[in-house]
This record gives structure tokens, C-alpha cells and sequence, in this order.
């Protein structure tokens, strides 16, 4: 039985082939007038903070040139996947530059310039993989969005999807609610769902997670199917709610900004026309969002408790600034070990991210390192370092292994864009959400594009199920 769109249709992006042309060689011209300009204006002592300010505006001026006229004429297009990857590195790498966080301490020019061009050639060669004629989704996927639900199906997914994410938390509690809820506002390693890098069995509850990822994107469906008042939607905002407390507990900020990303790109897309109101509504979920981010960062380490109490001084970690990660300055480092001190790691790292899902019960002897660890090169303990896709890829196969990397994601984006003109439902649109926000926070690595595409996954089954449940009713 299949069911039409109400009022809220969402319309696909313009597919013209000369408008795709037209933007990814505007983007790339944008991208490397910018590159040029950073590197020309990177100052000869560029160690103290905010000396590389002007480098990181001019660049992101470049960046942002085409996504922003684009949206000038077409509002949804800022949302398009290379749009979004184009503006990514203004937030993963530049937003630290721009605020002048931090000192590039030990970095010289040339390995800042090797950054700058990284950036832009990443950037520029995602323009250009979005060229080609799209590669076409697998059938399966498309099978699975091909036609939408009722109201009350979506309903139901959602409250599956949360039902089975929060076995994750619930299993190690012996579902005790009480010591859920409990451990929700406790420290980030104090929660008893908590596990090392190396885990066994337990593993596989992590993969519950990505179940309830869906319950924010689900409830924006299903209020925009029945209305934002309807006990449906009531019951999935609290929902939704409670899985973020639960997901916040790790103090893991990109989880719950790719979580509520993906319901925001579900929420623009399903309006039939962009109005100043939605751009207010969604200004001020974005800098809500940000606030919410700080506020993770500042008390993950004591706690959730901790913040609602007034919280210790000392124990908070206070920030003046939008706190994201030095991944510029990790950036430099590795261009600055690599090949001088270190050699590639060239399949390794692929080899890595791509098996790292898989529990290690399954696979004992699965790659446990990437090849090159940062952290230890560098002497410290008890800490991580990211350093971007740009790093991974150079830490791969130097700047052919980031044009490499930058096309194909160009080619994912290109698909991705693609979806929404085969597939004009509901299903499509929770797809494309999940994996546009996949590529932006892959943006930070490439493990993050294939963990949160998992989400993906948990759709794709979970609609299955329902419609060979929906089919056999009828």
C-alpha cells in the first residue's frame, strides 16, 4: 500500500548538469585564490596566537564563496554535500585560527603553507568529484525509501529505534532504570556501558547506539506528518530527549551534533518554502546547539550532576571560546614528522577505520593501530590527537593520498545529492540527512564518516522489518 506526500513535500536540489559544472569550477577557482592568499599572508613568525588570523579569513572567504551565493539563489542548496564539505574545514580546522586559541608553538611557515594547501587541495578535488555523472545508491537502499509510510509507521520506527538504542545503557544496568538515570549525570568513564579501546563481547551493545541516533530525525517526521502537537510527536521529543541525555553522557560533542545536524537537515528539506521565520528557527538551533557543546565539554569530566548542582570551579573546564579541536596545529605536526621522521602508512590507516566496527570477539587479530600513532610520536599519554581527514590522508600517501581522498569524497557527494532526485519521500530524506552529516564530521576523520553512516544501516533494517510487517497485515 503505498501513501502520497502530504502539504510538506520536500523538493529535490536543481540537477542541471551546467549548474553543477558552473559551481564546482567557481569552487574550485574560489578554493585556490583563497589557498594562495593564506599562504601569502602567513606571517614569518607565526607562533603566537592569532598570528595566522588573517590566513584562516581569507581561506574561509574562498571556502565559502559558492555554497553562499548558491544559497543566495536556491536557500536548501547550502545543504547540498559538497556545500557542506566545502564549509567543513571553517569549523574542524580555521575556527580556531579565526579565534586565535592557540599558539603555533614549534611549527614553522613551511609546514603551515603545507597545511593551507592540503585544506585547499582536499576541497578543490571534492569539487571536482562532483563533476562526473552520480554513482547510483544500492538497490537495497533504494528499495527501502522508495515509498513512504503513515504517520503511525514512522511513529512506530521511532520508538523501536529507542527502545532498542537504549538497550546499550539498559543491558550493563541489568535494566535498572533508577541506575540508569543515575550514571546519566556522572563523569564520562564512570558510566558502567563504558569500555576500553580493546573491547570484547560488549562491544556489539555499541552498535545499539546508532539505533538511536534515528529518534530525533524520526520525531521531525512524525511532526511533520501529524503536527507538533499530536501526543506522537510529544512522546518522540521525549524520547528524543532522553536518548541525548544518554548520548551526552559519553561527553562525546560530534555524537550529539551529528544527531541534532541530521534532524535539522530533515527539518529544512521538509519544508516546502524556506521563510525568514525558518532562518530564525534555525539560527537559533544552531547557536543553541553550540551552547549545548560548550557546556559538554566543560563538565564531561565531573558530570552531569555536577553542572545542575552549580558545579566545581576547579574541576570545570572553563572555555572563552567555541572549543573544537587543534586540529590545525595536529595537522602541522604530522606534515611536520611525515616524511621527514616517519614513513607513510599508505593501506594501513583505510585498512584500519575500515575494520575497526567489526567487535574483535569476531576478529582477533584485527589492526589495533593506524599505523602511526600521533600521540606517541609526540611523547604523551592518557590523550588522543585528531588531526582531520587532511592529516589521515597525508599521513597516508602525503598530498596524492588528500586528492585521492577529496575526490572520492566529492564522488559520495554527488551521490548523495543524487538521492533525493530518485526518491522523493520521507525515507529518502532520513537518508540523506544521516549521510550528509556523515560526510561533515567525516571531515574530522574518516572514522566518523563510516561510524555515523551506521545509522544508515539501522534505518535500512529497521524499514524492512516494518514493511514486511506492514505487507502482511494487508
Amino acid at each position: 500500500m503505498e501513501y502520497t506526500y502530504p502539504k510538506s513535500t520536500p523538493i529535490p536540489f536543481p540537477a542541471h548538469r551546467g549548474i553543477v559544472f558552473r559551481r564546482a569550477f567557481g569552487g574550485i577557482a574560489a578554493t585556490g585564490i583563497g589557498t594562495i592568499a593564506a599562504v601569502a599572508l602567513i606571517p614569518k613568525d607565526p607562533e603566537p596566537a592569532g598570528a595566522l588570523f588573517e590566513s584562516a579569513l581569507v581561506m574561509s572567504a574562498g571556502l565559502m564563496l559558492v555554497p553562499i551565493v548558491a544559497a543566495i539563489r536556491y536557500r536548501k542548496s547550502l545543504l547540498r554535500g559538497e556545500h557542506l564539505l566545502a564549509l567543513s574545514p571553517i569549523y574542524w580546522l580555521l575556527l580556531d585560527l579565526l579565534q586565535g586559541t592557540f599558539s603555533m608553538d614549534k611549527i614553522d611557515p613551511e609546514e603551515i603553507t603545507k597545511a593551507f594547501i592540503g585544506i585547499g587541495l582536499f576541497i578543490a578535488m571534492v569539487w571536482l568529484g562532483t563533476v562526473n555523472r552520480a554513482w547510483r545508491f544500492p538497490s537495497g537502499i533504494i528499495r527501502s525509501v522508495s515509498q513512504d509510510f503513515p504517520p503511525n509507521i514512522y511513529f512506530g520506527l521511532a520508538v523501536a529505534s529507542f527502545l532498542l538504542g537504549m538497550l546499550k545503557f539498559a543491558i550493563p544496568c541489568n535494566f535498572n532504570v533508577v541506575e540508569m538515570f543515575h550514571y546519566v549525570g556522572e563523569a564520562r568513564w564512570s558510566a558502567p556501558w563504558t569500555r576500553g579501546q580493546l573491547g570484547g563481547s560488549d562491544a556489539f551493545l555499541d552498535h545499539l547506539q546508532y539505533f538511536g541516533y534515528l529518534v530525533p530525525i524520526l520525531g521531525i517526521v512524525v511532526s511533520r506528518r501529524l503536527g507538533w502537537r499530536r501526543p506522537q510527536t510529544l512522546t518522540c521529543l521525549a524520547m528524543a530527549m532522553i536518548m541525548t541525555l544518554f548520548l551526552a553522557q559519553s561527553g562525546s560533542r560530534r555524537v550529539i551534533g551529528v544527531v541534532f545536524g541530521m534532524a535539522l537537515v530533515l527539518w529544512v528539506h521538509s519544508q516546502q518554502h524556506l521563510r525568514l521565520r525558518h532562518a530564525i528557527a534555525f539560527t537559533v538551533a544552531v547557536v543553541s546547539l553550540l551552547a549545548a557543546l560548550q557546556i559538554m565539554i566543560a563538565y564531561r569530566n565531573v558530570g552531569l550532576a555536577a553542572f545542575l548542582e552549580g558545579g566545581d570551579e576547579q574541576a570545570v573546564q572553563q572555555q572563552q571560546y567555541i572549543h573544537v579541536d587543534d586540529n590545525f596545529y595536529r595537522l602541522c605536526q604530522v606534515i611536520q614528522l611525515i616524511p621527514n621522521y616517519y614513513t607513510y602508512v599508505y593501506h594501513k590507516y583505510v585498512l584500519y577505520v575500515l575494520v575497526r566496527p567489526i567487535p574483535r570477539v569476531l576478529w582477533d587479530g584485527k589492526p589495533a593501530d593506524p599505523g602511526f600513532d600521533l600521540t606517541t610520536a609526540l611523547g604523551g599519554e592518557g590523550v588522543s590527537y585528531s588531526y582531520s581527514v587532511v592529516g589521515e590522508l597525508y599521513m597516508s600517501l602525503g598530498f596524492l593520498g588528500v586528492a585521492l581522498g577529496g575526490w572520492l569524497y566529492g564522488r559520495l557527494a554527488a551521490m548523495l545529492n543524487g538521492l533525493l532526485t530518485q526518491c522523493n519521500t520521507f525515507g529518502a530524506l532520513v537518508i540523506y540527512s544521516i549521510l550528509v552529516m556523515a560526510l561533515f564530521s567525516g571531515m574530522r576523520s574518516i572514522l566518523e564518516l563510516i561510524l555515523v553512516s551506521y545509522a544508515m544501516l539501522a534505518w535500512v533494517g529497521l524499514s524492512r522489518m516494518f514493511t514486511n510487517l506492514q505487507r502482511r497485515a494487508y
